[in-house]
């Protein structure tokens, strides 16, 4: 494990709404670690945390918390509460693991290279997918999943079923037919000239009065 997925924490005595924004004007993030016998509030620096954030691409993060007057925990952080405004952390949760014990994780998937259909035809990606469920241990888990989008041609796709890995270490929770990303025909829009042409072909040549009147008075006319 890197020095910089390592985390020091102390014991937080102090709860309730107040506390826990006095401690976050401080600097700190209150937290609280599960698995435990029983879980346990801590906190720790929100500066340090948000700084091990920055060196990943998901908020699972496995790190190593040095939590004081105890041992080292390996622990994942499962869930981080963000302001809604700033996105600043509010709180965390920490999962102590077992290191032969798996763990079910959300991964994030990241598209490698332009679709051909893209930059030859046009056309437009969309991503439907950004996180695929994964179970595996917890010292395999991978930063990101990566998937190469640079052959799809428009109308093609990848779904969960597409990704490969392997099979002895992972298995993948989401199901397989969810689509991942696809490759669509760009949308064009009439111009005025077109619409105008569809809008005649589909009434027709107009009716011309005057000749219609003409031809009837001559009708008229013979018969008399």
């Amino acid at each position: 494990m890197s020095e910089e997925s390592v985390l020091a924490a102390t014991v937080r005595t102090e709860t309730g709404s107040g506390a826990v924004n006095r401690l976050r004007k401080q600097g700190a993030l209150p937290g609280v670690v599960y698995g435990l016998a029983d879980p346990k509030n801590v906190q720790v620096d929100a500066a340090a945390f948000s700084a091990i954030q920055r060196h990943h691409s998901s908020e699972n993060v496995m790190l190593k918390l040095e939590i004081e007057g105890d041992q080292a925990h390996n622990v994942l952080v499962r869930d981080v509460q963000h302001h809604p405004l700033s996105g600043v952390p509010m709180h965390v949760d920490f999962y102590e693991l077992s290191m032969t014990k798996r763990v079910t994780v959300d991964i994030p998937v990241e598209l490698i290279g332009t679709p051909i259909g893209v930059t030859r035809d046009g056309g437009l990606m969309e991503q439907m997918l950004r996180e695929v469920e994964i179970d595996c241990l917890p010292g395999d888990i991978p930063e990101q999943i990566e998937l190469d989008v640079s052959k799809l041609e428009v109308g093609d796709g990848l779904s969960v079923g597409d990704i490969k890995l392997d099979s002895e270490k992972y298995e993948v929770v989401t199901a397989t037919d969810i689509a991942i990303v696809l490759v669509a025909a760009a949308r064009v829009e009439d111009t005025g000239a077109d619409a105008d042409e569809e809008t005649a072909a589909a009434v027709g040549e107009p009716e011309v009065i005057g000749e219609a009147a003409s031809d009837e008075e001559g009708s008229e006319e013979k018969s008399e």
